[in-house]
């Protein structure tokens, strides 16, 4: 869960954490640490769509411990420039191998103030200015945005954002990644841009677009990774032939626009978001189209509640229809307790996706989850 004083405008630049710790700050330069712990009681339909609990095999209902912990550095160049560094890891308990850590967000730049912030690494792309306006619950996102396909960081972006005159702008460029959100597609590059503006009256809007081409397919990796969906759209079988053209059909790139509007701030009482996408691929038969609506109310007394609704549609089907609840209370500053669940509204996946890939993501399934966290 992301709280952001303005939910729609997100700088790249170094991330201030509520709870971080600075060990150390002398002469312009300063080092951070941030951390949180939680533990969650998870239904095996939760689970496997949670992020950090990887390769669940069996069907039962689940306790997962994360920790989430980070590092965030600053340092004075000249009189308006400082040098600029953060990354953030998990380290998932149901994680095993070279899984046991990993990261989220890393990068490297410069903050040049009223010039704008220039970083390169991993983080969110400048398409995140529009999808990120929902991304509000602690674990159940229900992530219908079709940005989030290649993940919540992607790796290898330069990165610049400039807020000026009530404007916010961030622009990204991506470079080549392979096996991206752990799957056999691999981009060659990519680029986005958003701008967002507040009005005085609290709303705010933002508009994006994001665009990704992909490699050339040497191995037939990727063809395989889209064939299961290109099988539904072109109603083909199983037979050599068929799965010759299915892997013919592979879309060699992605185009994101989407529009967004809030009201308000994130965790400070009342706060709406409402974000809408159409997604191309090219050689696919129809757009995607995802919207997403979230309220929430923070209360004083650290109770906080949200509502919200995500449903992506393609050839007149609704693949994914969430209905989320959440409820939350902030016993201090740094400890609190959670409770989650989505359920399913009449969704037709099979109608996109193969049994495997609905069986795994858990898309046609109710989910819940209770859980408590602890920052430091």
């Amino acid at each position: 869960m992301k709280k952001l004083p303005l939910a729609f405008a997100l700088s790249i630049a170094l991330i201030s954490q509520a709870h971080s710790a600075t060990v150390f700050s002398k002469d312009g330069t300063s080092l951070d640490l941030f951390g949180r712990i939680n533990a969650m009681y998870l239904s095996d339909s939760a689970a496997r769509h949670v992020k950090g609990i990887k390769n669940k095999g069996s069907d039962d209902n689940t306790l997962q411990t994360t920790v989430y912990s980070g590092i965030a550095g600053r340092s004075q160049i000249s009189d308006n420039v400082y040098a600029i560094g953060y990354s953030e890891w998990i380290m998932p308990s149901g994680a095993s191998g070279t899984e046991d850590f990993i990261t989220r967000a890393q990068y490297v730049g410069f903050d040049a103030q009223q010039y704008g912030t220039l970083t390169f690494g991993r983080g969110d792309n400048a398409f995140y200015t529009v999808a990120g306006v929902t991304d509000v619950y602690q674990e159940l996102d229900s992530r219908v945005n079709d940005h989030y396909v290649f993940g919540n960081y992607q790796p290898g972006l330069v990165m610049y954002s400039l807020s000026a005159l009530g404007w916010d702008l961030r622009m990204s460029y991506q470079t080549a990644a392979d096996d991206v959100n752990n799957s056999n597609v691999n981009i060659h590059n990519g680029a986005a841009f958003a701008v967002a503006t507040r009005l005085a009256n609290g709303i705010g809007i933002a508009y994006g677009m994001s665009y990704y081409y992909l490699q050339p397919d040497k191995n037939q990796m990727m063809a395989k990774e889209f064939s299961p969906q290109i099988q539904k759209m072109y109603h083909l079988g199983n037979t050599e032939a068929d799965l010759n053209t299915a892997y013919s059909l592979r879309p060699t790139y992605k185009i994101d626009k989407g529009l967004s509007i809030t009201y308000g701030n994130f965790g400070e009482g009342l706060y709406a978001a409402f974000n809408a996408t159409i997604t191309k691929y090219n050689k696919y038969t129809n757009h995607l189209y995802s919207y997403e609506a979230v309220l929430n109310y923070a209360f004083e007394n650290g109770f906080s509640s949200t509502l919200g609704y995500g449903m992506k549609r393609f050839d007149g089907a609704n693949i994914i229809s969430d209905l989320t609840f959440g409820l939350y209370y902030s016993f201090n500053p740094n400890f609190k307790v959670f409770a989650e669940a989505s359920f399913d509204i009449s969704s037709k996946p099979d109608r996109f996706y193969s049994d495997t890939q609905i069986r795994r993501m858990a898309l046609d399934k109710n989910k819940g989850l209770i859980g408590a966290e602890y920052s430091f």
